[in-house]
């Protein structure tokens, strides 16, 4: 025999679909049946409320995962965002190194460069006043060559030669002595001033820079029409920038620069002069 739902049976079915919908279902169906004893009725609602209980645990439970997930892609985001940061900071600074390097290298090429430069250009200056002799010469007969008295062309060629020889040895000291018989000997020979030059030369390699300027000075002043008077002059203006002198420095590099403009050494005198000013 079929029996009919009593009114509000739909509703409360339509109702089940919820939480705990089979449950109600079932409750319903007892009551419209008539078959529901009231213990059956108050197990069906404590296991109905237990149900709601266990699933508000499982909502909050899924709800602070969702917070600490949430929680956590917020710090690895920042961190994320740091990295970035630091490596864009990273990279910046290696541009800036990079940068600076070779800023450094330009200006060193630049500097080898103009000392390449100016080493070819003393070479030019310098060159065209070598001096050598015509005649083979013994170095080692030097001290029986000097002092002999005479001055004629034949003895003033012998110590020319042996003391050249001795100057391109390095044996400064020989050299020295070499130079100064032939200025004794051989006052009136046309090699007097490159003479006096050699032995400037001979002093600022043995660090005795005054020693150096007198020599180079009286080239200057008893034979202000030598070749050596531009170089002279020159010399005389480093030593005393190596000195410290700047004021003299400059006196005598200006001079080079004004009265031999078109002299190979004006053009060293000049980049000299930029380094003072």
């Amino acid at each position: 025999m079929s029996m009919t739902p009593p009114f509000g049976t739909s509703v409360a079915l339509r109702r089940g679909r919820g939480r705990g919908g089979g449950v109600f279902l079932v409750t319903a169906l007892l009551i419209s049946s008539g078959c529901a004893m009231k213990g059956d009725v108050k197990r069906l609602q404590d296991e109905v409320a237990g149900q709601a209980v266990r699933q508000e645990a499982q909502l909050e439970d899924l709800s602070a995962d969702l917070q600490d997930l949430q929680d956590s892609l917020q710090v690895q985001s920042a961190i994320a965002n740091e990295m970035v940061v630091d490596t864009r900071g990273g990279l910046a600074r290696q541009l800036r190194d990079l940068q600076t390097q070779q800023s450094q290298m330009v200006q060193l090429i630049g500097q080898i460069q103009r000392e390449v430069a100016m080493m070819s250009q003393r070479l030019q200056a310098d060159g065209g006043r070598v001096t050598t002799s015509t005649l083979r010469a013994d170095p080692d007969s030097l001290g029986a060559l000097i002092g002999r008295g005479g001055g004629d062309q034949a003895d003033c060629e012998q110590i020319w030669g042996a003391a050249i020889i001795q100057f391109n040895r390095g044996s400064n000291a020989a050299a020295r002595a070499g130079f100064n018989g032939f200025l004794r000997d051989c006052p009136e020979d046309e090699r007097v001033a490159r003479s006096r030059f050699n032995l400037g030369d001979i002093a600022a390699q043995q660090d005795r820079p005054d020693d150096a300027i007198e020599e180079f000075l009286r080239i200057v002043q008893l034979d202000p029409e030598a070749d050596e008077v531009p170089l002279a002059q020159y010399r005389i203006g480093l030593l005393y920038l190596e000195q410290g002198n700047a004021q003299q420095a400059r006196t005598y590099l200006e001079l080079v620069v004004n009265s031999y403009p078109d002299d190979p050494v004006a053009e060293l005198a000049r980049v000299e002069l930029q380094g003072i000013r």
